[in-house]
């Protein structure tokens, strides 16, 4: 895939509630990222692997994960929502099919039971419920990094996230997560967790640390929801797709198709369906 660095060939706006970006979103069972240069869609499918998310405040990475966590919860599937900030997508809590964490103890006691989940659903071989697991940014990193797990004086919140991300895709689970800079204990290894990511204006040891080739690494000027979009094909600009925090749950709420190809089911708010 060749580098596209015009920006005027990128859409001007992507918004879910209309136009190109709420056809694009209702032809695919997966959460629609964005669309590319010639309105070409670009989504977020389960063999996408988790995504990572690198940009500084008020660049529009809590909008993604808005956007990409409403269109899962339509497509009838589970989500997990890890923000210490308690403010950037308090559009879905009270939301059936949806666990909100918002402080240390609960983000914690949260993703090691999701880690021990996703292990064993990978070595029996049996796939749960499609489930996303958004990671804000504005602090909740700083949990994920100083939180420490039961008896264990080195082990931390992040140490229960990398096992999430190790054994998930095999247990059914994706993990989209947002940062201003990617964790120090995950930069030898950020390319391998997550084989999707996004970037605005990536330094160079960003770039690269996110499998990027410095050679092509952009020298744009970042712009809110305009972000570089890396995966094993290569990369692109793309222009992420938009929804405002007072349509999110009328949106999630919305049957459209899931990855089985059915309606949604009846929806709970069970942990033991979670």
């Amino acid at each position: 895939m060749s580098w596209i660095p015009p920006f005027r060939r990128v859409p001007a706006a992507v918004d879910l509630t209309r136009g190109q970006g709420l056809r694009a979103a209702r032809r695919a069972p997966h959460p629609l990222l964005g669309l590319a240069a010639g309105n070409r869609p670009v989504h977020l499918a389960s063999e996408d692997g988790h995504l990572l998310l690198v940009a500084p405040p008020g660049m529009g990475s809590s909008t993604v994960l808005r956007s990409l966590g409403a269109q899962h919860l339509a497509a009838e599937g589970h989500l997990d929502v890890l923000d210490a900030g308690l403010v950037q997508q308090a559009w879905a809590r009270g939301l059936d099919r949806v666990a909100y964490l918002d402080t240390a103890e609960t983000i914690a006691g949260h993703l090691r039971g999701l880690a021990h989940q996703a292990r064993r659903r990978a070595e029996a071989g049996r796939p749960g419920p499609p489930r996303l697991v958004l990671v804000e940014s504005g602090g909740t990193t700083e949990v994920l990094l100083g939180h420490h797990l039961g008896v264990r004086p080195n082990g931390t919140s992040l140490d229960a996230l990398t096992a999430v991300l190790a054994h998930g895709r095999q247990a059914g689970m994706q993990v989209a997560m947002a940062c201003r800079a990617v964790p120090p204990p995950l930069a030898h290894i950020s390319a391998d967790l997550f084989t999707t990511r996004l970037l605005t204006s990536p330094d160079p040891a960003t770039w690269r640390r996110a499998g990027g080739k410095l050679a092509d690494r952009p020298l744009t000027v970042g712009r809110p929801g305009l972000w570089h979009h890396l995966n094993a094909a290569g990369a692109r600009q793309v222009r992420a797709a938009r929804l405002a925090e007072t349509d999110a749950a009328a949106w999630a709420a919305r049957p459209f198709p899931s990855r089985s190809g059915r309606q949604p089911a009846a929806r709970t708010a069970k942990e033991s369906d979670r």
